[in-house]
């Protein structure tokens, strides 16, 4: 693409599960999506690189398998002691790697990332190349958020006065009986939970799609001519979701309080009602992206492409949101690529049915070929980043059931599991820390029935696929 001269423009949904949209039969009311994917190419089966946002960008700007970079394989729960999320920890990217974006400038192509994403930003090193860059997210909610926002993330983020508090914490609970101490931890995480929720906007719509597009249009007023590459990150995908707009009673949406049976089930079927209702107010933020881009002239001679980094699990095998094993729900988005011409999108109606790795979107954005389709297509998941509270459940989980449940669910999603995708089928291997699950995609799409005895030789074949590559 890049090699034809057009504007590239990439417009990625952060946590949209392909399933859910209107092109894939879908509830959520995507029209522009749908209006999009209907004249354009549509991939049928695009598989993320990783299950949650480092590392899938991370393998999309660089065209890196996710398990063969070095920074992503410690342990998060192992380290936890001196590790937090990548977003205060600052995970970065070896120096060494060449970006998509930096791919861009060696052709010429004037960049511009938007981000609401505080892990695609300078502080993981995912800015990288960009020559103009809108850090959405971390200047609303770090630089100019709420007091209260802003002290519970430095208060996570110095490793020193993290383990004091917990380490004072645990002294005061040797004062509480054993069988009071379980229901006051289980009580005020769930009052922490609510009362950050209450602070953080969760019941906010808009999770900086209008600041986006507005940013995007004033860019463009000054920026619109020549060869562009844009990438825009909106992130209304993302929990927490305004579950006010679907009820008035307060609905918990703690991961693991849900993967532990520790909340109520009822309520997830709330929180995913507000899930489309996100999605739906995103795709009216797209067509009014789209709408800006055309007046300016960017869409004139442009390549739009529109994906996910990760899909979202609603309890479908257990498991809440992402950063958990790599099942469909998490591991299968959208992925529809449109061709403008004079503003408007070119009718080259296709539907690609074979599996097809982000990973590639490096080659494909830079105008090189993307590897063989009948190769096997892989997604890793490599240990969960939630990990703040781990030294603290270490500490209790001999005193309190519940944060001893909460500690086992985060060792069990804290483990390499990687997919193998071909044709039909798809292997999970999960390096003998529980047994593997082969699924015939198109008679179970679901993921319900392993048949990994019937289909040894399957199974042994797609196995062959799932070692990681340590190189990076």
């Amino acid at each position: 693409m890049a090699m034809e001269s057009r504007n590239i423009i990439f417009i990625m949904l952060d946590t949209v599960r392909a399933d859910l949209l209107m092109p894939y039969g879908g509830e959520a009311r995507t029209y522009a999506i749908n209006d999009l994917a209907r004249k354009g190419i549509r991939y049928e089966m695009a598989i993320a690189p990783g299950t949650y946002t480092l590392p899938s960008h991370l393998s999309m700007f660089t065209g890196l398998r996710v398990g063969s970079i070095r920074s992503l394989r410690e342990s998060g729960m192992k380290h936890s002691d001196i590790m937090t999320d990548p977003l205060l920890e600052k995970l970065r990217h070896g120096s060494g790697t060449i970006t998509t974006a930096q791919v861009m400038e060696y052709f010429g192509y004037r960049s511009a990332l938007f981000s609401n994403n505080p892990f695609v930003s300078e502080a993981t090193g995912l800015a990288k190349g960009f020559s103009h860059i809108s850090n959405i997210f971390i200047d609303n909610k770090i630089k100019y958020g709420k007091l209260s926002v802003k002290a519970v993330l430095r208060l996570i983020e110095s490793d020193i006065m993290r383990k004091s508090l917990i380490q004072l914490a645990c002294g005061i609970s040797y004062a509480i009986p054993e069988k009071n101490l379980d229901r006051l931890y289980l009580s005020l995480r769930k009052n922490l939970n609510r009362h950050f929720s209450e602070e953080y906007g969760y019941n906010e719509l808009d999770k900086g799609a209008a600041e986006t597009n507005r940013l995007l249009r004033s860019y463009l007023k000054s920026n619109s001519g020549g060869r562009n590459f844009i990438f825009l990150n909106y992130m209304e995908g993302h929990e927490g979701y305004p579950t006010g707009l679907i009820t008035k009673s307060y609905v918990e949406q703690d991961k693991w309080l849900h993967m532990v049976g520790n909340a109520n089930s009822e309520e997830v079927s709330v929180i995913r009602s507000a899930y489309i209702k996100r999605i739906e107010y995103l795709d009216s933020r797209i067509a009014e992206a789209i709408s800006i881009m055309k007046k300016s002239g960017v869409l004139d001679d442009a390549t739009l492409i529109i994906s996910s980094d990760h899909g979202q699990a609603l309890m479908e095998h257990g498991t809440m949101f992402h950063n958990v094993h790599p099942y469909n729900e998490v591991s299968r988005v959208p992925l529809i690529i449109s061709e403008f011409h004079s503003g408007r999108q070119i009718r080259n109606s296709a539907i690609v049915e074979e599996p097809f790795s982000l990973t590639e979107m490096h080659a494909m954005i830079a105008g090189r070929k993307p590897q063989d389709t009948q190769r096997p297509v892989i997604t890793e998941h490599i240990g969960i980043t939630e990990v703040w509270d781990a030294y603290l459940l270490r500490l209790l989980k001999k005193k309190s059931k519940n944060a001893e449940s909460i500690y086992r669910k985060k060792i069990e999603q804290d483990m390499h599991a990687t997919a193998v995708y071909k044709g039909r089928y798809k292997l999970v291997h999960f390096f003998c820390k529980r047994q593997d699950e082969l699924y015939d995609l198109k008679e179970d799409p679901a993921e319900t029935c392993n048949i990994l005895r019937e289909r040894r030789r399957v199974a042994i074949e797609l196995l062959s696929h799932a070692q990681p590559i340590r190189s990076a």
